[in-house]
């Protein structure tokens, strides 16, 4: 029996999990691909939020959110056929709540001013800080990343998208 070498081992290992990914629908694909991203925004939160995690109990709410959604997302795409898929688009669902009340709390909801004072960035010369100490205040449109990822969410879960049962 030949030998087969470490790296072929591996390379043969890479086309296998290739081979597999493949023969996953695209829409579990880009679902998996989104659940990324929630797994990528709660490690940032939880950097972010460091300070305040003490201070109010409205900074758990994106940790939750990202915790929940992450474990309960993996379990349901496992379970794609069997309600995964719409149990999914509920998670999503949530996110743009999640990214909505975000955005209110992070501009004491004063909305517009919060989306003017991120406009106004642009009017500040390069290299200066317009008056506004780095930290001073929450990123106003930061919570909204939770709408976009929530709304392709929807997009690709929602009943009746392509390859879903319903058709």
């Amino acid at each position: 029996m030949p030998q087969v070498t470490p790296a072929a081992e591996i390379h043969m290992a890479i086309r296998r999990l290739a081979m597999s990914w493949s023969a996953i629908d695209r829409d579990r694909r880009i679902s998996a691909a989104l659940l990324g991203g929630v797994a990528l925004l709660l490690f940032e939160l939880r950097f972010e939020h460091r300070e305040v995690l003490g201070e109010t109990w409205r900074s758990w709410i994106p940790l939750i959110y990202s915790a929940v959604t992450l474990l309960a997302g993996l379990v349901a795409l496992l379970r794609w056929d069997a309600g995964g898929r719409r149990f999914l688009a509920l998670l999503f669902g949530a996110g743009i709540a999640v990214g909505l009340l975000g955005f209110w709390f992070h501009t004491d909801g004063h909305l517009l001013a919060g989306v003017r004072g991120v406009l106004g960035a642009w009017r500040v010369p390069l290299g200066q800080d317009g008056g506004i100490k780095m930290g001073s205040q929450p990123p106003a449109l930061a919570p909204l990343a939770f709408c976009g990822l929530g709304t392709l969410g929807l997009l690709i879960c929602r009943p009746g998208a392509r390859g879903s049962a319903a058709e």
